[in-house]
């Protein structure tokens, strides 16, 4: 439910700021917002809590769009998700926003794991693999480190899992010979 309400609501914010030319703005403050919510627990308390009233509530988001120099697009949605009592969706809502954005610019996003650290010059060949295999204009590759892969990479792109580790290799070969 969540999900489906955060679609709707960066949806309708992307076609806004698309009429404004803010995207890109509104997409960083939005990422801002949802590391807040996730970051500042007492932040989330007092929005959560029914005893709090609704105008002390309404103050502190005058003053977290007021201090961060929201567009009003913004600070109206973030007063409507405050009437609608939907702040908790701020961290889904800035993650579809960003799909969208992603989406409009032709870019896609990748997740990918490595046994060790690649070389500038592995980044750039798997970037370009990547570029081609996805068919995007453009890549944003995000890496973590993983020894127990024990060597190569596996990479999550669209919905899909490439599997070049060998890890992988080796769990593979031993289903197959598992199956003779």
């Amino acid at each position: 439910m969540q999900t489906k309400a955060a679609k709707r609501y960066a949806a309708a914010l992307h076609a806004s700021a698309r009429q404004a030319e803010i995207t890109s703005e509104v997409a960083s403050q939005l990422a801002i917002l949802a590391g807040m919510w996730r970051d500042i627990p007492e932040l989330r308390d007092i929005m959560r809590n029914p005893q709090i009233e609704k105008s002390f509530k309404a103050e502190i988001v005058h003053k977290i769009s007021r201090e961060l120099d929201f567009p009003q697009l913004l600070t109206n949605l973030l007063n409507l998700l405050l009437d609608k009592g939907r702040l908790e969706i701020l961290p889904a809502l800035s993650a579809e926003y960003q799909a969208l954005e992603d989406s409009a610019a032709g870019r896609v996003r990748a997740k990918c794991l490595v046994a060790h650290p690649l070389t500038e010059e592995r980044v750039e060949k798997l970037r370009r693999r990547l570029l081609s295999f996805s068919g995007a204009k453009d890549i944003i590759i995000s890496f973590e480190t993983d020894p127990s892969l024990l060597a190569g990479f596996v990479v999550s792109i669209d919905g899909k899992i490439i599997d070049g580790s060998l890890r992988g290799r080796l769990h593979r070969l031993r289903r197959a010979l598992a199956q003779k």
